[in-house]
Parts: C-alpha cells; structure tokens; sequence
C-alpha cells in the first residue's frame, strides 16, 4: 500500500453529503459507494468533478461544498445521452435515504441495456 504526505490521505470529493454532517454519525452503506460511483461516472465522462472541481480539499471542507451539493449540472459539451445523466443523477441524491444502493443501481436501464439485432 502506497503512502501519501497529503494530510487527508482519502478524497473528500468522493463522500456523499451525510459523512460531512458532524452532528450525527453516518450511516454507512452501499449508498455511499452508489455516491463515490456516480462522482467517478461523472467524472469520466465529463473531465471534471461535478461538485468543488477547481477547489482543494481544505476548502471543499471549509466551504461545506458537498453539503450545499443539493442538484448536479451537466455540461454541454461532450453531449452525452439522457439515459447516462439520469444514471449519474441518481447515484448523486442528496438524501441518503432516497438515494438507490449498489444492486438497484445494478438494474439500472443504462447498465443493463443490451442493443437489440
């Protein structure tokens, strides 16, 4: 395992909304990895991050940038089909308790579509 003299050695731009609520503790499941997919999605598709993309981690912290990450935008360019935003939309709700966990994002129309002869 690799080392990092980073002084976060995890990537705060991939937590869903709840793990920065210090009030509470989170609840930890498939649903964050659901959030961490739809981010690294995004980002392939699009080159960038959907939330805090030119910002450093300390001021994703500071200025509660995943928190206030209510609704995502898409960009213009590269055009990209509806079926995929729809997809990313999804692993991005906000509410953990509305977001979908692994195996219905594992259903989803984008993922399961086979092209028909």
């Amino acid at each position: 395992m690799g080392t990092t003299s980073a002084p976060y050695p995890f990537h705060f731009r991939y937590l869903p909304p709840e793990c920065f609520e210090l009030s509470k503790t989170p609840l930890i499941s498939s649903k964050v990895d659901v959030w961490s997919a739809g981010v690294l999605f995004y980002q392939m598709l699009f080159g960038r991050l959907p939330f805090g993309h030119d910002q450093t981690q300390e001021i994703i912290l500071r200025e509660d940038t995943i928190i206030k990450a209510r609704k995502v935008e898409f960009p213009s360019r590269p055009s990209v089909s509806n079926e995929a935003k729809e997809l990313i939309r999804r692993c991005l709700t906000y509410n953990q308790s509305e977001r979908p966990d692994v195996l219905t994002i594992a259903q989803d129309p984008y993922l399961t579509y086979s092209k028909r002869s």
